[in-house]
């Protein structure tokens, strides 16, 4: 049934990657950014739907420049920093488009790390980051390890509660590899992310149990609900007690503290819909090892990983970024599937900001 939640060519359209930046680029544009900053937030939605992320991908440009053009966010905007030290640092988001304040948090904990080893920032003032592994990627190129995560407004029911209290509050990490593909880990500390479940009432189709309960009665859900309201919630990464759900809630809560109550721009249950609160971080390999010697380890493992048998009906065993991998390949290759009425809308939001439409 989960594999029924994507998208595929008989509910979508292809569009060339470069196609989407241009598109994309020229609409944030419009609406007030500046070109780098357009640029910006442009490539980290065309990252996700090329990796896959389908849900924090191209079609989110539509609500972030309505965001923008109402103010909602503010733009032109300003990543400015609060307080400082060699390796750390807090910074505003401006009430801005997060996905450039969270960029620009990244950058400046890469330049601290490759000073100091480390660079951390947490984020205040902040929206919507997208993908939240990006900004963990954006360390690879350094040959850094990266890792990121943000808060988010409650979604999410706390192990054994009835009421939701927590964003999905994802967590993002990557590590580079040699030979082999890097390490991608992006996860929610939910069961699943929320626009898996948007998608799936969008193509018409059903959700596994176990994504989310009623409230207050905790009754199993299968019908993709019809948006955010309090009578439904998603549950802790585990599900239930017996599964482990005190993980994804203990997880979830550790983001709110790093996100949230270190920026104190507050944790999920103090945020309202649309703000996030993130963090970020960057480690610098060669501070404590030969940085190849490092990537010939990692190799070993993921290729020790892959090696393992199977479970029966099981093709292969996966590490966490193949199937983003996998997708990027097809996706680069081949062109990015962008639902159908996405699509739709993001021509539509071209043509009314006044701008070429390219895709």
């Amino acid at each position: 049934m989960v594999s029924k939640v994507k998208l595929n060519d008989s509910n979508s359209t292809r569009v060339p990657a470069e196609a989407l930046q241009t598109q994309l680029s020229s609409i944030f544009e419009a609406v007030g950014c500046t070109s780098r900053h357009a640029e910006i937030a442009a490539k980290v939605l065309v990252a996700a739907s090329v990796r896959g992320v389908d849900t924090h991908g191209v079609a989110n440009v539509v609500g972030y420049s309505k965001n923008a053009a109402d103010g909602t966010y503010t733009v032109p905007q300003e990543t400015r920093v609060i307080s400082e030290s060699e390796t750390t640092a807090l910074v505003s988001g401006g009430n801005g488009i997060g996905l450039v304040s969270a960029y620009e948090a990244m950058e400046i904990a890469i330049e601290k790390a490759k000073k100091h080893g480390l660079g951390m920032v947490s984020i205040k003032d902040g929206h919507h980051v997208g993908m939240v592994a990006y900004y963990a990627s954006m360390a690879l190129e350094h040959d850094m390890i990266g890792m990121s995560m943000t808060t988010a407004a409650p979604a999410v029911r706390p192990a054994l509660g009835a009421k939701k209290m927590l964003g999905t509050n994802p967590i993002g990490f990557a590590a580079p590899a040699g030979e082999e593909r890097d390490f991608f880990l992006d996860m929610a500390t939910s069961t699943v992310a929320s626009g898996k479940v948007g998608l799936a009432r969008r193509i018409g189709v059903p959700i596994p149990a176990g994504w989310g309960v009623t409230i207050p009665d905790g009754g199993e859900i299968t019908s993709p609900p019809d948006g955010e309201n309090e009578t439904w919630a998603l549950n802790p990464l585990g599900n239930t007690r017996e599964q482990g759900s005190h993980k994804g809630y203990g997880l979830s809560v550790m983001v709110d503290i790093l996100c949230g109550v270190l920026s104190g721009g507050g944790f999920s249950s103090k945020l309202d819909r649309g703000e996030n609160m993130s963090w970020v971080m960057a480690i610098d390999i060669g501070k404590f090892r030969d940085i190849d010697d490092f990537k010939a380890m990692m190799d070993d493992m993921i290729r020790e990983l892959h090696d393992t048998p199977p479970l029966p009906g099981a093709e292969r065993v996966l590490v966490p970024g193949d199937p983003e991998a996998d997708a990027m390949d097809d996706r680069l290759a081949n062109g990015v599937p962008v639902e159908n009425g996405q699509y739709a809308a993001i021509r539509e939001r071209a043509a009314e900001v006044g701008v070429e439409v390219v895709i």
